[in-house]
């Protein structure tokens, strides 16, 4: 009889309930959404009810859609966006909305952590570039600000804890990938930095015992199975975060593979036994679904949110005309350079205050170079993260996900200016995250031996290699794309 394993994927904006097959097809899925409440000091919540009212609602509407899967769900995998912070109390209720990865408010706290205790310190422990974001700037930050909140607090958890927390009754339950990426796990133990904590004055009690995603974190109750249409005793396993299960779901698993998300922001990733922990914090890391290994990645704050904006910009009817005007103008731009600042950004420079910037205009240059700059100005950006993770070794295959990945204009130009080869994959572009977290839910139930068994049915669809004519052109204006940053960031940051 067909394995079915239910998956839910906790969103920044709803969540996704999914029902996946033993090949990891997805059978059908719904999405439920929810608000985000932005406040005037930088604050992002979202609140922890919503997230479980929106398992309720998309477990309703597959009842309406395919009831006969329901009967058969096998086990129930999480995963859910990341550096979070909920704080719960003794009686299971969220003493506050949650702050979410795009919570600012403890950007004063972060800056004062690294004068006292240098940058070098945060990134030596946990791989990662202290900032404003992270759980444990967070956690901080609440500590000095919401004092009585604070005290309270029996459990810090990450939105895919909580939902582990209402399936199973279970709240003492985290995993390695929320750990390592929120900034609080020691990578050499696998287990939280204990000194660090101390430290800091948090109390490491607080928050959730560390498991591979894969385990069984409980099984869902009676009272979760009422409200969402369920048998009762179905296996709901630990579950990771959407960054950690999206690479996985991208068919990366096993040691020495890399892949890039090119989507709304793009970040290039590759597995790997030991951390790489970079001299110039250039690249983060998180612990693997399983906990054997570390994805050591390099972000960009703004790739495919680039080319909404400059569609607007230069009124474009669509993605195909950007492309086809894109594709008129040659490799190099005619000397036009784009730098993908518009949010600031994170690897290879990880600075706030850097800014979005034309250079190079003159009087040769139209509407079609300015679309052309764009989308080079982007694979510029990954290019650097790539010669980053080429100082470990030789790269020359990337898989890529994302719905940047449809268009075969800007992959071309990525291709070329990283000089790689591209795979596609068979895995949709939003789906990636549902299918690392089914994988790794088959893992608990013993469907599957290991993820990298799990994910053999990812197939690479298509491939797309470099084209070696355009190289001296973009050697070119790769060689004066680097030379802008470092010249600009004095400006950067003048009040």
């Amino acid at each position: 009889m067909q394995t079915v394993l239910l998956v839910f994927d906790i969103g920044t904006s709803g969540l996704k309930a999914s029902l996946v097959d033993e090949r990891l097809n997805i059978l059908r899925n719904v999405t439920a959404t929810y608000p985000t409440h932005y406040l005037p000091n930088g604050g992002v919540e979202q609140d922890a009810a919503d997230w479980w009212m929106s398992a309720v609602r998309a477990m309703l509407m597959l009842r309406e859609l395919v009831p006969e899967y329901l009967k058969r769900v096998d086990a129930i995998g999480i995963s859910g966006h990341m550096l979070g912070l909920l704080p719960m109390d003794n009686d299971g209720q969220a003493l506050r909305p949650a702050m979410i990865r795009r919570d600012t408010r403890a950007k004063d706290v972060a800056r004062a952590l690294e004068e006292q205790f240098g940058a070098d310190y945060f990134y030596r422990v946990s791989g990662n570039v202290l900032t404003p974001n992270l759980t444990l700037s967070k956690a901080v930050w609440l500590k000095r600000t919401e004092p009585e909140v604070y005290e309270r607090t029996v459990k810090f958890l990450q939105c895919k804890d909580y939902l582990v927390y209402r399936l199973t009754g279970n709240m003492d339950s985290g995993d390695f990938s929320d750990a390592s990426r929120a900034g609080l796990m020691n990578l050499s133990t696998r287990d939280y930095d204990y000194d660090m904590l101390e430290n800091l004055g948090l109390h490491a009690e607080k928050f959730p015992t560390l498991r591979p995603s894969c385990a069984i974190a409980g099984r869902l109750t009676e009272e979760a199975a009422y409200h969402l249409g369920l048998r009762a005793g179905i296996p709901v396993s630990v579950g990771g975060g959407n960054g950690m299960c999206e690479s996985v779901g991208a068919g990366v698993a096993q040691d020495g593979a890399y892949y890039m998300s090119l989507d709304t922001a793009a970040w290039i990733a590759g597995q790997s036994k030991e951390p790489f922990f970079d001299p110039q914090r250039r690249l983060g890391h998180i612990c693997t679904l399983d906990g054997r290994s570390f994805s050591v990645f390099g972000a960009m704050r703004c790739a495919g949110k680039c080319v909404n904006w400059a569609q607007k910009l230069f009124e474009v009817g669509s993605p195909r005309a950007f492309d086809a005007a894109a594709s008129n103008i040659p490799a190099g731009a005619d000397g036009l350079i784009f730098l993908p600042y518009l949010e600031g950004e994170r690897s290879p420079v990880y600075d706030e205050q850097a800014q979005g910037v034309f250079f190079g205009m003159t009087q040769q240059h139209r509407r079609e170079h300015f679309l052309r700059a764009v989308l080079e100005g982007v694979g510029c950006g990954l290019s650097q993260i790539l010669d980053v993770l080429r100082e470990r070794g030789e790269i020359l295959d990337l898989r890529i996900i994302g719905g940047g990945a449809k268009s075969k204009v800007w992959k071309q130009i990525i291709a070329d200016l990283c000089e790689v080869r591209l795979h596609d994959v068979t895995t949709l572009s939003d789906s990636a995250a549902t299918l690392g977290s089914a994988a790794a839910a088959g893992v608990g139930i013993g469907l599957y031996e290991s993820l990298s068994q799990a994910v053999s049915c990812i197939a690479q669809a298509s491939v797309l290699s470099p084209e070696e004519e355009t190289y001296p052109a973009y050697r070119a204006l790769r060689a004066r794309y680097d030379c802008l940053y470092p010249a600009l960031a004095p400006v950067f940051h003048q009040k």
